[in-house]
C-alpha cells in the first residue's frame, strides 16, 4: 500500500487560468509556472536565482538538469543559450507527458529529455556537463537520493573540471539542514 500511495502523490496536476499554467503534485506548493504570454520566461523567483550560474559560466557547452517539471529552466536555456547542448533528466513519465502543455521543446540535436533517475544518471561516466542544475522534487519534497553526500560526490565527478553545480533547496524542507551540509562538502570533493 505505501508504494501505491507514493505513486498517487507524485501524479502531476495542471492548474491553468488566463495568465498561467502551473504544475502541482499536491495543494502544498507549485512545482512550476509558465506565463501564457511568454512561455520561456522564468515566472518563479527561484528559477531566476538558479540561472545565476551564468555569472560564472556565461557560455556553457553542456548543461544537465535533474528534474524537468514544467520545463522553465530547460526552455529558458534552450532559447537563450543557442550554442549549448541540454539534457533534462526526469524520473516521472507523467511529468514528461506534459511537455507539450508547457511548451517544452522537442528533442533535437542540442536538446533532449531523458526518463531516468537523476541520482543514477550522475553515476554514468559518459557525460561531463559544464553546469548541473538539480531541481528534482516530488510531492514529499526533495528525494533523499538527491540530497546525499554520495549524490554530491557523484555530481562532482561528472562535472567538467570548472563545472558549476546549482541546487534548489527549499528552506521549509524537514531535512534542509542535512541537505545543506551534504551540498557544502561539494567543493571539497576531489
Amino acid at each position: 500500500m505505501p508504494r501505491k500511495r507514493k505513486r498517487n502523490l507524485n501524479r502531476p496536476l495542471v492548474i491553468q487560468n488566463e495568465q498561467v499554467v502551473s504544475l502541482y503534485f499536491d495543494a502544498r506548493g507549485v512545482q512550476s509556472t509558465m506565463l501564457r504570454r511568454d512561455p520561456c520566461a522564468l515566472a518563479l523567483g527561484y528559477t531566476r536565482t538558479m540561472m545565476g550560474f551564468l555569472l560564472f559560466r556565461p557560455s556553457p557547452r553542456r548543461i544537465s538538469m535533474i528534474g524537468l517539471g514544467g520545463g522553465s529552466l530547460a526552455k529558458y536555456c534552450y532559447r537563450h543559450l543557442p550554442d549549448t547542448t541540454i539534457t533534462a533528466v526526469e524520473i516521472n513519465p507523467e511529468v514528461i507527458a506534459l511537455r507539450d502543455q508547457f511548451h517544452v521543446p522537442r528533442d533535437d540535436e542540442r536538446f533532449r529529455v531523458v526518463c531516468a533517475d537523476g541520482a543514477q544518471y550522475v553515476t554514468v561516466p559518459d557525460h561531463r556537463p559544464d553546469v548541473l542544475l538539480v531541481d528534482g522534487f516530488n510531492a514529499e519534497g526533495l528525494p533523499p537520493e538527491l540530497g546525499s553526500q554520495t549524490f554530491y560526490e557523484a555530481c562532482r565527478r561528472r562535472l567538467s573540471d570548472d563545472g558549476v553545480l546549482v541546487v534548489n533547496l527549499v528552506t521549509d524542507e524537514p531535512d534542509f539542514h542535512r541537505y545543506l551540509r551534504c551540498s557544502g562538502t561539494f567543493s571539497r570533493v576531489q
